[in-house]
């Protein structure tokens, strides 16, 4: 199991542990933070206890030696031992024992959710959270707090407690309590000067400074959001299309933003943004400028400029 989707994928880990028995499950589940191949292979050895599976779960990729011997190992494992390798985040596909699985079709992926499958896992949670949400309201809630599941969960959760037990969450409850993510926020004021809308930009900056967001915090947001700029900019120029650019990238919903406004810009400007948002640190430390002076005069140079 890997991938950058964490709160699905701790849901899968967790339903695939309660398909043990209650009564036997602490000695049919063996898990390890790292172990060498010869620790994995004496835990998938082991016989089951009065079970028919037994589960082993590592949460580090063995690498060189180890890798290599237990991708020798696998092939002979006994089929009442199930082994998982639980990783956080990228795991990168030139590790041997990750190519062995991938050949044999065991990776199972947690992928970013686009806003549509956020969406479709909000509407999917109305009878865990014994409420009932339409999909227009749960549009509402993914375009308020984004994609990520775990900080969707918390604040859905958050709302159905909101308007209580069989009750509708509306549209209107979801805006009375549902705290929008600051990525949201960064973007809707990425938005206003991309649209050549400084005194709204500025008021959505000023507005996340006095809600407590740290000015650090913002620029390094931004200066992500150039560098997947960057990107997209890099095969424009190469002359892709739209589609092929996001089939190389990804299609989530940031890199669709990156590659629309990658377009009203030029390489160079794109570089010289990202060099903008990258010094604030060093302004600020400097003396020569504030953290959220120089972070406002990287904010108004980002806008694009008139052609």
């Amino acid at each position: 199991m890997r991938g950058e989707e964490e709160f699905i994928k701790d849901s899968a880990l967790k339903a695939l542990k309660d398909t043990l028995d209650d009564v036997t499950r602490e000695l049919n589940l063996q898990i390890l933070e790292s172990a060498s191949a010869d620790e994995l292979i004496s835990a998938c050895e082991t016989l089951p206890f009065f079970s028919e599976r037994r589960i082993v779960i590592c949460r580090t990729i063995p690498t060189e030696n180890d890798g290599e011997k237990l991708v020798k190992y696998i092939p002979a494992m006994p089929e009442s031992t199930l082994l998982v390798f639980f990783i956080r985040g990228k795991v990168k596909d030139t590790f041997a024992i990750v190519k062995a699985i991938k050949a044999a079709g065991g990776v199972v992926e947690f992928y970013k959710c686009d806003a549509p499958e956020a969406t479709k896992w909000v509407i999917q949670q109305q009878k865990r959270l014994n409420v009932t949400i339409t999909a227009e309201a749960a549009r509402h809630i993914v375009n308020l707090v984004g994609c990520d599941i775990s900080s969707l969960n918390n604040e859905l959760t958050k709302a159905a407690g909101y308007v209580g037990p069989g009750n509708e969450l509306t549209r209107e409850a979801i805006s009375a309590c549902v705290t929008r993510s600051l990525e949201v926020r960064i973007f809707d004021m990425q938005d206003y000067f991309l649209a050549g809308k400084a005194q709204d930009g500025l008021r959505a900056y000023h507005s996340m400074l006095s809600d407590g967001e740290n000015p650090f915090g913002i620029a390094a947001y931004m200066e992500n959001r150039f560098k997947e700029m960057l990107t997209a900019r890099t095969y424009i120029d190469k002359g892709f299309n739209r589609d092929r650019v996001l089939a190389i990238t990804g299609s989530s919903y940031p890199m669709k933003k990156a590659y629309e406004a990658a377009l009203r810009y030029s390489r160079g400007e794109i570089v010289d943004i990202l060099r903008r948002f990258a010094n604030v640190g060093y302004l600020q430390v400097s003396g020569q400028q504030t953290d959220t002076a120089a972070l406002e005069m990287a904010l108004l140079r980002s806008m694009p400029r008139k052609r």
